[in-house]
């Protein structure tokens, strides 16, 4: 996988400025929610990314955030999520586009809970009405759950642009099944990891561009409880207000 990453960056490299794009963002958020999940333990975060896009429909990119390392819950101290990825998107025409890839969760100084996954999307651009999206990604391993079981995460999604002053609106609804989501206390005691159950996450959100930043609340939640998988109050429902400015 390495060697066709950096075939695919050289090939990208090789072709002249004018039929690529590269494009930065950063962000300031009071908390890092992730399929639901707080990975910051309700905390503030600073996150960011660069993508490099190719006009083939080619593109790589990486993106980083601070996380808490008692998410993890097995021995390991990430403070940091470093995410690699790299992937193939094309317009199909009459609002219709398509997205695959590879993506790759890093945690610098614990790389035991490093998870790989793949990816798939399509598009539907309504023009005034929104755009909609359905999309499904796939990990052999869960491992920053923890789990050393298959995963696989379904979600549907759809932004628009209200018609009051400028304000978009998102909503999404996504579910977390496979392996990883059905472990059994037998399972448990053969030394195995993950949820016991699969569950559903969804959001609703808004945003509005001032002085050139983009400012954002989200208002985030699930169906588990501390009495379920989580520990703490990662999985309590609550509102996420971001500052972001793409680059």
């Amino acid at each position: 996988m390495i060697k066709k990453t950096l075939i695919a960056t050289a090939l990208l490299a090789s072709s002249s400025a004018a039929l690529a794009e590269i494009s930065g963002n950063v962000a300031l958020a009071t908390d890092y929610v992730f399929r639901g999940i707080s990975q910051t333990d309700n905390q503030m975060a600073l996150q960011g990314g660069f993508d490099y896009e190719h006009e083939s429909g080619l593109y790589i990119g990486t993106w980083a955030s601070n996380v808490d390392s008692a998410f993890f819950n097995n021995g390991t101290d990430p403070q940091i999520e470093l995410d690699m990825y790299g992937g193939y998107k094309h317009d199909l025409g009459n609002g219709l586009g398509f997205d695959v890839g590879y993506l790759r969760y890093q945690y610098p100084s614990a790389s035991s809970v490093n998870t790989n996954e793949w990816y798939a999307s399509g598009s539907y651009s309504a023009g005034e009405i929104g755009d909609f999206s359905l999309s499904m990604n796939y990990s052999p391993e869960l491992n920053f759950l923890p789990s050393d079981q298959s995963a696989w995460y379904w979600k549907g999604a759809y932004e628009t642009t209200l018609p009051w002053y400028e304000i978009g609106f998102s909503a999404h609804l996504g579910y977390s099944t496979g392996d990883a989501f059905d472990v059994s206390d037998g399972d448990r005691a053969q030394g195995h990891s993950g949820f016991y159950d699969s569950y559903t996450d969804w959001s609703l959100g808004v945003s509005k561009s001032v002085f050139g930043v983009d400012l954002g609340l989200t208002y985030t939640d699930l169906d588990l409880s501390s009495d379920d998988d989580c520990h703490a109050d990662y999985c309590d429902s609550k509102f996420v207000f971001s500052v972001s400015k793409s680059l």
